[in-house]
């Protein structure tokens, strides 16, 4: 049987059952639990570099891009989905726009105010997921809504409910393709593992749902890569969740291999790549 590759239904059944997607991989990581102890210590660093120096250019390069789309901040009325500690409902806030921000995280959302308080700008906060809020009026509400990695975007039915309470744009950023960890291909080889990538494909079936269903949009993908310094034993900690991202059984003799290959080959420090492809689409409602 002929599949029909202009069917709604088709894209949105696989995006629903699709393996790589990134709900599944944060649920085979074991991420997704804003309770733990890990996630608290993984907030505040991610708060700290959400607004340093570097942090805050590439929040300021994301809402030029949607600037250069026509889009002025001004008076704007912004929904922020999962908006974490404000690393951009601050800059919509300084740029004039009137935010909601959704962010389900005590501790995130603590930090959000806190920051909102440092910056002298006002955020309104929903202490709520996404897909537990519920709006008085259900459609066309707020001028923007943004959603930037957000895992809320899981699926369409999720993204239908971020467009419909769109009134001119709506905003969304997720991984295009596979993470890159420079590290990892160096392992594979000292594990006879053929190289392959840690697959995300959300942003195929987002870009696929939105054509199909007749949305005007912009968009955008690039590569960006960064590198850092890690101690060894931290990267010998982090060796299970890279093993499950690239799909690879976590057997003891596999990452026995990949520790002591890495004392072996670095005395402290390593300089660690990682990164990927990234992609954004802005869609315009009123076109």
């Amino acid at each position: 049987m002929e599949t029909n590759l202009f069917e709604h239904q088709v894209w949105e059944s696989a995006w629903n059952h699709d393996e790589t997607t990134s709900l599944r991989i944060m649920q085979r990581l074991g991420q997704g639990n804003n309770q733990t102890e890990e996630f608290k210590k993984w907030a505040i660093s991610y708060n700290k570099n959400s607004f340093s120096r570097e942090g805050r250019e590439r929040s300021n390069r994301i809402l030029t891009w949607i600037e250069n789309q026509g889009v002025a901040f001004n008076n704007l009325s912004v929904l922020d989905i999962g908006a974490a500690s404000g690393v951009f409902s601050i800059p919509f806030s300084e740029r004039g726009a009137k935010v909601t921000a959704i962010e389900s995280s005590p501790d995130l959302s603590i930090l959000l105010e806190k920051n909102a308080k440092k910056y002298s700008v006002h955020v309104d906060v929903i202490r709520k997921p996404f897909e537990e809020t519920t709006f008085d009026n259900q459609t066309h509400i707020y001028d923007l809504v943004f959603a930037s990695m957000c895992p809320a975007m899981k699926d369409w039915e999720t993204v239908e409910k971020a467009l419909k309470l769109a009134k001119k744009y709506c905003y969304i950023s997720m991984m295009a393709g596979q993470k890159e960890n420079h590290l990892m291909d160096e392992l594979l080889p000292v594990i006879d593992i053929k190289p392959r990538g840690i697959g995300s494909s959300d942003m195929a079936y987002l870009l696929q749902l939105l054509y199909i269903n007749g949305y005007s949009y912009q968009t955008f993908i690039e590569r960006q890569m960064k590198t850092v310094k890690i101690n060894v034993n931290r990267a010998i900690d982090k060796l299970p969740e890279w093993f499950i991202g690239y799909q690879i059984p976590l057997e003891e003799k596999l990452l026995k291999k990949c520790e002591d290959y890495l004392r072996e080959t670095y005395e402290d420090e390593i300089m660690l790549t990682m990164g990927g492809r990234f992609g954004k689409v802005l869609v315009h409602m009123e076109n």
